[in-house]
């Protein structure tokens, strides 16, 4: 894919690629690892490794850093509020996953989609890429429902040129989510979840490596097995294999 390609020039010329994420809870990802955000990390180094070399590791492994702009809870209006922070680390590419904290404070989806137009729009005067993933599904029909018309907002807004649009709302909810959800929760009240029940929203370790593949394929052009990749770290291997 053409940005592979790009970066691999821009990491030869001696360019450094910084990439931000950002989003809400399902992007910072604190409470399990690997995350997405980790693997897309370990990912693009290691394909990048190879398209320039084994012997030049450094040039990838150095040149690419990653940056977690995800804040827990966050709405699209927080980001906005912490775009200059985004842009003083002169993000290359940015990637971000859809806020869904937006149910809980009465944001319509047209207001959402115009702080996402902002946001993006933000992001563009730094960064050469921008790659903009609506919200992915949870394993809760009610909840899926409620959080729809915000992903069908970001599905229909108009981007242009360095703008990648991946939806993944309706690419998740192609797998068997039950696989996905299983951390039990310490108390959500903003979800109703009692202490105990089953989170239906943050997704474990292997539904994490799900996210990973949609925007690595989507995105970058890059395939990735998630089970495989699960499978070799559930082994210990060092470098896991995707």
């Amino acid at each position: 894919m053409r940005i592979m390609q790009e970066l691999k020039r821009e990491l030869l010329s001696g360019k450094k690629i910084n990439v931000v994420f950002l989003g809400d809870s399902i992007t910072s990802t604190e409470w399990v690892h690997p995350n997405w955000r980790e693997i897309i990390e370990y990912v693009l180094k290691e394909e990048l490794t190879r398209a320039v070399g084994e012997g030049s590791w450094r040039i990838p492994s150095w040149g690419i850093r990653c940056f977690n702009f995800g804040f827990d809870g966050s709405t699209t209006t927080d980001l906005l509020d912490r775009l200059g922070d985004m842009l003083r680390v002169e993000p290359y590419i940015a990637i971000y996953l859809e806020n869904t904290n937006e149910i809980h404070y009465d944001f319509t989806p047209r207001q959402h989609s115009r702080n996402v137009s902002m946001l993006v729009g933000g992001l563009l005067k730094a960064c050469r890429h921008v790659i903009v993933c609506n919200s992915i599904a949870g394993n809760k029909r009610e909840y899926n429902k409620r959080i729809a018309g915000y992903a069908e907002a970001v599905r229909g807004m108009r981007f242009g040129r360095g703008i990648t649009f991946i939806d993944t709302f309706s690419e998740y909810a192609k797998y068997d989510l039950s696989r996905f959800f299983t951390f039990k929760s310490e108390g959500n009240p903003f979800l109703r979840l009692k202490p105990g029940d089953t989170d239906f929203v943050h997704p474990n370790q292997l539904g994490n490596a799900y996210i990973a593949k949609i925007v690595l394929e989507k995105g970058f052009g890059i395939g990735f097995d998630p089970e495989l990749y699960i499978k070799s770290t559930r082994r210990g291997e060092m470098f896991p294999r995707y």
